[in-house]
């Protein structure tokens, strides 16, 4: 799969972390991790559900390069286009980060 390119650095783009799990402070532990590759996290917050079989990046339109980066950066993660997210459950922020296992 060839590459998008990534329009924005890390430091801006903001990353919406939402808990797709259930476990208790997994998308706090998350956050710190974001930020601590220099992301900004717009958002902590729980998935509308909590049976997410694997950690997903949601990406807005013109974003997949950025999904596609924080989720190397992450080491985990499927990138996909918003799927079951619409772009005000986002919050203005340019990915999603939910939790899976």
């Amino acid at each position: 799969a060839k590459r998008q390119t990534v329009v924005l650095p890390r430091g801006e783009t903001s990353v919406l972390i939402l808990n797709g799990n259930g476990r208790s402070g997994a998308a706090g532990l998350a956050g710190a991790q974001v930020k601590e590759h220099g992301y900004l996290v717009a958002a902590v917050g729980n998935a509308p559900r909590t049976d997410y079989r694997r950690t997903l990046v949601l990406y807005r339109p013109g974003m997949k390069g950025e999904a596609q980066r924080l989720a190397r950066d992450l080491g985990t993660g499927i990138v996909a286009p918003l799927d079951g997210l619409t772009k005000s459950e986002l919050m203005g922020a340019h990915v999603a980060l939910i939790l899976g296992p």
